[in-house]
C-alpha cells in the first residue's frame, strides 16, 4: 500500500490506525471467515444434539425403568403421592420452625394451621370404628402461637406440628387433642394428648409400633418439639376430661446479681421492671410475704378476677370456680425462684395472673387482704365492660406446664 494512502484513514494512535486499515482492506475476507465459523459451530452443535438424542433414546428403549423415573421426576410434588402433597403443604411451616423465626412476622399459606374440615370437636367422644392412642409432648413454646390450633387464628401452633408429624407416621389424617391449651410463648414438659386411629390402621400395626412410631414422629418434628410414652389409651380416656390435676411452674429471677443468659427464654427477669410495676430486689427480700400471698389462693374459689375473660365470668355465663391444691415457692439459687401451682384446671392466663398478684403483694403494691377481696367479689367492670386488675399479668416465657396427672400410671 502506498504511504500516501495512510492519510485517508484519519489521525489517531498506531493501534487505531492499524485497526481501521484492516477493516478497510479486507472486509469481505473477515465476513467470510465469520460466516464459516458460525456454520461450523452450528454443524457441531446439531451433530452433538443428534448423537445425544440417539443415545438417550437408546437408553430409554433399553431401560424402561429409567424412562418411568424421568417421567415421575417431571411431575409436580402435588401429583406424585399423598405423602408428597402433605410434605409440600408442610414445607413452609418446617422452614420457619427450623429457622426459629417469630410467628408474628410470617406470611404462610392460609391452608396451614387452620381447623380442617371434619376435625373432631375438642371434647368429642370416641367414635365407633376408631382406636384411641395417647402420648406425652414436651415443647419449647418460644416460637409458637400456643398449643391449640384455632380457626382463623395464628398459623404456627404446637398441636398443628404434632398433627402433621403423627399423620405422616400413621399414614392417616389425625387430630391431636391436648389436656391443656397453653398460651403463646408458654412451654410444656408433661403435656398429655390423644388421637383417634381407624381400627383397620390399628390392626395393621407392627409389634414394636410404639418405638417405631415415636421415632418416626420425632423425625418429622422440629427440634423444639418431642413426643414420648406413646401407647393405647384405656377405655373412656380423654386427655382433658380424664385429667385429675395439673402442675404449672413459673420461673423468675429477682436478685441483684445478673441473671443467667442461658435462662432468658425460660425465666422471667424482674429487676426494676417498670412495665410490670414490680421491683425484683424487694421481692427477693420478702420471700416469706410471697409464700403468704400464695396460701390465700389455696382451696375451691372463684377466679373470675384472674382472667382477661372477666366480663363473661362476671355475668355468670361461664363458671370460674377452680380448686388450687397447693402453691409452693422454691428457691433455686441466688436470685432464682420457682413458683409451683397445682390445681384441677386453669382459666385463660389464670396462673400468670396469680403469680403477678403474688409479686404485687410481695413488693408492697397490694395489701395481703386484697387477695381475699378479689376472690370473694366479682370483678368490677369499667364503662367499656372491661376488667382492670390491680396487678400485672406475667410474661409467658417463665411459665411451663410441668405435668398432667391421671388416675392410672401415665
Amino acid at each position: 500500500m502506498a504511504p500516501g494512502r495512510l492519510a485517508d484513514y484519519g489521525s489517531g494512535t498506531p493501534w487505531d490506525l492499524r485497526g481501521r486499515c484492516r477493516a478497510r482492506i479486507r472486509p469481505k475476507h473477515c465476513r467470510a471467515r465469520a460466516v464459516v465459523g458460525v456454520e461450523a459451530l452450528a454443524r457441531t452443535l446439531c451433530l452433538g444434539f443428534c448423537i445425544t438424542s440417539l443415545g438417550l433414546g437408546h437408553l430409554l428403549v433399553r431401560n424402561p425403568d429409567l424412562s418411568a423415573t424421568i417421567a415421575f421426576a417431571k411431575k409436580p410434588p402435588s401429583e406424585r403421592s399423598p405423602e408428597a402433597r402433605a410434605r409440600e403443604l408442610q414445607r413452609e411451616v418446617l422452614q420457619h420452625a427450623k429457622l426459629r423465626s417469630r410467628p408474628r412476622s410470617m406470611s404462610l399459606s392460609s391452608e396451614i394451621g387452620k381447623d380442617e374440615e371434619g376435625a373432631p370437636e375438642y371434647k368429642a367422644p370416641l367414635l365407633p370404628g376408631f382406636t384411641r392412642c395417647r402420648l406425652r409432648v414436651a415443647y419449647d413454646g418460644s416460637n409458637y402461637c400456643g398449643w391449640a390450633r384455632v380457626k382463623n387464628g395464628p398459623l404456627l401452633t404446637v398441636s398443628g406440628m404434632v398433627d402433621r408429624a403423627v399423620s405422616f407416621a400413621v399414614k392417616h389424617n389425625v387430630y391431636v387433642q391436648g389436656a391443656s391449651r397453653t398460651d403463646a410463648g408458654v412451654h410444656g414438659r408433661g403435656q398429655a394428648a390423644h388421637f383417634d386411629l381407624p381400627e383397620d390402621a390399628a390392626a395393621g400395626r407392627p409389634h414394636d409400633w410404639q418405638a417405631l412410631w415415636e421415632h418416626q414422629i420425632n423425625q418429622k418434628l422440629p427440634s423444639d418439639v418431642r413426643v414420648r410414652a406413646l401407647g393405647d389409651a384405656p377405655s373412656g380416656f380423654h386427655a382433658s376430661i380424664s385429667a385429675a390435676g395439673k402442675t404449672y411452674a413459673y420461673r423468675l429471677h429477682v436478685g441483684d446479681n445478673p441473671p443467667d443468659p442461658l435462662d432468658r427464654f425460660y425465666r422471667c427477669c424482674l429487676g426494676s421492671n417498670k412495665a410490670l410495676g414490680v421491683d425484683g430486689r424487694i421481692v427477693g427480700e420478702n420471700i416469706d410475704r410471697l409464700r403468704s400471698a400464695g396460701e390465700r389462693f389455696i382451696g375451691c374459689k372463684d377466679f373470675s378476677c384472674f382472667t382477661p375473660d372477666a366480663a363473661a365470668y362476671a355475668s355468670r355465663t361461664k363458671a370460674a370456680v377452680r380448686t388450687v391444691h397447693s402453691i409452693t415457692v422454691v428457691e433455686e439459687g441466688p436470685g432464682n425462684l420457682r413458683i409451683e401451682v397445682s390445681l384441677d384446671g386453669a382459666l385463660y392466663r389464670m396462673v400468670r395472673n396469680i403469680v403477678g398478684c403474688m409479686l404485687a403483694v410481695a413488693s408492697g403494691r397490694m395489701a395481703l387482704d386484697s387477695i381475699d377481696e378479689l376472690l370473694d367479689n366479682p370483678p368490677k367492670l369499667d364503662e367499656d365492660h372491661a376488667w382492670q386488675p390491680p396487678f400485672a399479668c406475667m410474661p409467658p416465657e417463665g411459665l411451663c406446664l410441668e405435668n398432667v396427672y391421671y388416675h392410672d400410671d401415665f
